[in-house]
């Protein structure tokens, strides 16, 4: 066994330093100095991702600074400073390098850096989540899909729509940090973005949360998503204490659900303040349960161990919980994570000490001064203590310590649900019913007996509350519900209308989280397999809940589709000691090995193997051309579709040397496969092996042939439809080019595969390059329609970055001068590219024009770079503001004209 671990910590320890490029290990350590100090971060004004921005800050660690800048805090004050960090990394995550899917691959990339940003601690993992981040820089169909996959996230389609308009997945209840959350507003909507959700609804406690209420509305803005809000309360009706929620009208904005608020202060009175006093009783019974863990389980959780601070676990005290969470967000769900915050380094402190006790026992037992049952005992002892800590859960201290009911339970000030329903729904808000089962089935039937047109909805299926039921007691609820409907469309009466909600609060991770989602919504080549990784409601239960509200006949289950909860338990998480070596963490899987290798390694392997293959067919010299011929073609195009026609500004991080190893590699195998098709048509030739015919014949079997090695490798590699089927009639079309040209090529001895192979590229040349010609004008047609409407901005701020942005991309980007022609032009219509809602207008050229003209633009704009830029980024940007400045303003100057007279 022993050996077996060395031989196990060898191979992790050869495969780590075979693994990742230097500049990722850079990376990562930018991101963690980031990560370890968040309150460093300086996200600067703002600018556009293709902007000013990237000449000072990589993508990947933009989005991690934005990210950080979400989840820092839980303070409802520092809303802005979230929202504004969500816009910038929603603008940076939809502006990768594609064009075809751009709102998975931003899903994508911001889940990445999210998940390596959680395992801050797991070098391997952060790595990996790091590469897998660089790979998905260009929106591969391939790489996205499998990464979707990883991520366990659903495929949405493409269509240019904003998430609440493509009808995805929804949730009818969560919670955020307000009540018992553990996530702020943002960072929930960050996620629901991630899950790929079109509708939230999020379940607040009372009116004192109205600032978290406004930045989880404007984070839904920001995100395409539709949030709905949503007031939890609790009555005591036919003898038991019910839970509710009254759904309040959807607000467009922050703004207006505070306006809301303001406009029925008077009129719902009664019910927010009742809301209020429930808060004040529900710490009230926190405080309770404080004492009560003081005073009965801390002394016995102690006992035994040395007075000692380092071994002791500390009192639990309110105004400790209060510094990290905020008072009106207070309930009993937040002290398991709380007990374990303040306990964990005194349970590893625990396992330290009976470790050495352990040892020493040992030795003493070597010594023969201790019995054997004794050290077997002191061992147990030990084996306990480090299961406990190992097995630490903040869910598990919840339930075991805090979970009194008799304290924890307040007492509710609503008894009257008629007189709420007429108060609330005077305002426009709607009653739901949760739980219906949290106290038995024979409640319930009384409950909605009585008070039919007074709820208007109920939870059918919530996910908390569902995990500790039969699935019987479901079938139960769905089947009165059921009959209750049908009965009431008898008689003319409004239904139940049933939903669900997972009532998620992002703490326990053996229960599925947030969202569900129909089967027959979902898309993509790899829909089974995640319909195979997610639980499905009953099947009584979707179709109920599909018909909203209609009764369900025996006969519409079969054909009601399927609905999925989204959210996946995780993996059961154990804290490492840190003292278990190679065991203690994951192995590295061959296939791991080797997709994560150094791409230099990697990319020099390919070469090499493809390189000799071809020599071992055709020789050295004409291998070496074969290369040659590939490679050069391959880099011109990356070069000239990135930097144009400024030789000047060509250089080798231009090339994408990936793209250039992988063609080389493969273009090396078609070699032997190209040669056994020419040999094996010179044996079957029937007539003499010359002439325009024969040759025409022979150019179009092995151009024929390549184009379908071409497609095949090309598919293989993820390429786009268009992308492949162009690659095959490039081969196709080099033929009459070959066979015109083989009298000559012949003459030569070349041989004919070569032949082949030099017109095949030289159209592949013409090909490729024009493809990713109109992509690239495409994206900066893309930048530009985003950019050059904020230069006409009131906002000053704004202008100002904007004006920056377009300075930028006019000095160091090839076509921007034509694109900009091209968007100014009147009647020009709009790509339609996904992109995050904005209230700004399309830009014409007189406007624009006025602007750059202002004769203090240049002193404005410099005042600008002073005031809100680094020094070292002001010497750069001020060459913007003078010297770029005057050459754009001549650029325009001279197509004035030509825009005055259209």
């Amino acid at each position: 066994m022993m050996q077996k671990d060395s031989l196990r910590s060898r191979y992790i320890t050869i495969v780590n330093a075979l693994s990742f490029s230097a500049e990722l290990q850079k990376m990562r350590r930018d991101i963690n100095a980031r990560i370890d100090a968040p309150s460093t971060i300086d996200p600067g004004p703002y600018s556009h991702p293709l902007g000013v921005s990237r000449s000072f800050k990589r993508r990947r660690i933009s989005i991690a600074e934005a990210y950080l800048m979400v989840i820092r805090d839980l303070e409802s004050g520092q809303a802005k400073r979230r929202l504004r960090a969500l816009r910038m990394m929603m603008d940076v995550s939809l502006h990768a390098k594609t064009l075809d899917l751009p709102l998975n691959t931003a899903r994508v990339q911001i889940a990445l850096i999210k998940e390596a940003i959680k395992n801050r601690r797991n070098r391997r993992k952060q790595l990996e989540l790091l590469q897998d981040f660089s790979v998905s820089v260009h929106g591969q169909h391939q790489i996205i899909r499998r990464l979707l996959n990883e991520l366990n996230i659903i495929e949405l389609p493409e269509t240019g729509a904003r998430l609440k308009n493509l009808d995805a997945g929804w949730d009818e209840h969560v919670h955020d940090v307000s009540t018992s959350g553990r996530k702020n507003p943002t960072q929930l909507l960050t996620d629901a973005f991630i899950k790929g959700i079109s509708r939230l609804t999020i379940a607040y406690s009372s009116p004192s949360s109205l600032d978290m209420m406004m930045e989880a509305v404007d984070a839904g803005k920001i995100v395409g998503i539709q949030v709905s809000l949503a007031l939890e309360f609790s009555v005591f009706v036919h003898g038991a204490r019910f839970h509710f929620m009254a759904i309040l009208p959807r607000f467009k904005s922050g703004k207006e659900t505070a306006r809301w608020f303001k406009e029925h202060t008077e009129s719902l009175k009664s019910f927010l303040d009742g809301l209020e006093q429930n808060q004040t009783k529900r710490i009230e019974s926190v405080r309770a349960l404080l004492h009560l863990y003081n005073d009965t389980f801390l002394p016995a959780l102690n006992e035994g161990y040395p007075k000692n601070s380092l071994y002791l676990l500390p009192k639990l005290k309110l105004k400790e919980l209060k510094l990290q969470i905020p008072l009106a967000s207070i309930s009993r769900s937040y002290l398991g994570e709380f007990m374990l915050t303040s306990c964990r380094p005194i349970f590893f402190n625990r396992v330290m000490l009976h470790k050495s006790l352990y040892r020493n026992a040992l030795n003493e037992l070597k010594l023969k001064n201790m019995s054997e049952a004794e050290a077997k005992r002191i061992e147990q002892e030990y084996q306990d203590v480090r299961g406990q800590y190992l097995d630490l859960d903040s869910e598990r201290l919840r339930k075991s310590y805090f979970s009194n009911p008799t304290i924890g339970d307040y007492h509710t000030v609503f008894s009257d649900l008629n007189d709420l329903k007429q108060t609330i729904s005077a305002s426009g808000c709607t009653i739901r019913l949760l739980h219906p089962l949290e106290h038995g089935i024979k409640k319930a039937r009384t409950l909605l007996a009585e008070n039919h047109g007074i709820i208007d909805q109920i939870e059918l299926y919530n996910t908390q509350d569902s995990a500790e039921r039969k699935p019987g007691e479901l079938i139960e609820l769905a089947n009165l519900i059921n009959d209750i409907n049908m009965e009431s469309e008898k008689e003319g009466r409004p239904p139940y209308t049933p939903v669900c909600g997972s009532d998620s609060t992002g703490r326990n991770p053996r229960l599925p989280g947030m969202g569900f989602i129909k089967a027959d919504t979902l898309s993509g080549s790899l829909k089974k397999e995640y319909t195979k990784r997610h639980k499905a409601l009953p099947q009584l239960l979707s179709a109920m809940l599909g018909a909203q509200g209609k009764p369900v006949e025996a006969q519409d289950l079969d054909k009601a589709p399927a609905i999925l909860c989204m959210g996946k338990t995780s993996s059961e998480y154990k804290a490492l000691v840190g003292d278990e070596g190679g065991v203690g963490y994951a192995s590295i899987p061959l296939k791991n090995a080797w997709r994560y290798l150094n791409p230099s390694m990697v990319n020099a392997f390919l070469v090499v193997t493809g390189f000799i293959i071809s020599f071992s067919y055709i020789g050295i010299p004409y291998a070496i051309l074969w290369f040659m011929i590939t490679g050069f073609r391959t880099s011109i195009a990356d070069l000239v579709a990135g930097r144009g026609t400024r030789l000047r500004e060509w250089n080798l991080r231009g090339i994408n040397f990936s793209n250039v190893s992988r063609a080389l590699f493969w273009s090396g195998l078609s070699v032997p496969l190209l040669g056994f098709v020419k040999t094996r048509f010179d044996i079957l030739w029937p007539g003499q092996a010359e002439g325009l015919l024969f040759d025409a014949v022979k150019f179009f079997v092995i151009s024929f042939t390549n184009g379908l090695y071409l497609m095949m490798h090309n598919t293989l590699r993820g390429f786009k439809r268009n992308v492949i089927r162009a690659n095959f009639f490039r081969s196709v079309l080099s033929w009459p080019l070959a066979t015109l040209a083989a009298p000559l090529g012949n003459l030569l001895g070349i041989p004919t595969i070569v032949q082949a192979k030099i017109w095949s590229d030289f159209v592949a040349a013409f090909i490729e390059g024009g493809a990713k010609y109109l992509s690239l004008i495409k994206l900066r047609r893309r930048d530009l329609e985003e950019i050059v409407p904020l230069v006409v901005s009131e906002e000053s701020d704004e202008r100002f970055s904007a004006l920056l942005d377009l300075l930028y991309l006019f000095r160091d980007e090839p076509r921007t001068a034509s694109s900009l022609v091209t968007i100014l032009a009147p009647g020009y219509r709009s790509l339609g590219i996904f992109k995050i809602e904005s209230e700004t207008q399309a830009c014409t050229f007189d406007q624009l024009y006025g602007v750059i003209n202002d004769k203090h633009l240049e002193r404005h704009l410099v005042d600008f770079i002073l005031t809100r830029y680094k020094p070292d980024m002001s010497v750069e940007l001020l060459d913007l503001a003078t010297v770029t400045l005057q050459s754009f303003r001549t650029w325009l100057s001279a197509r004035s004209r030509r825009f005055s007279q259209a």
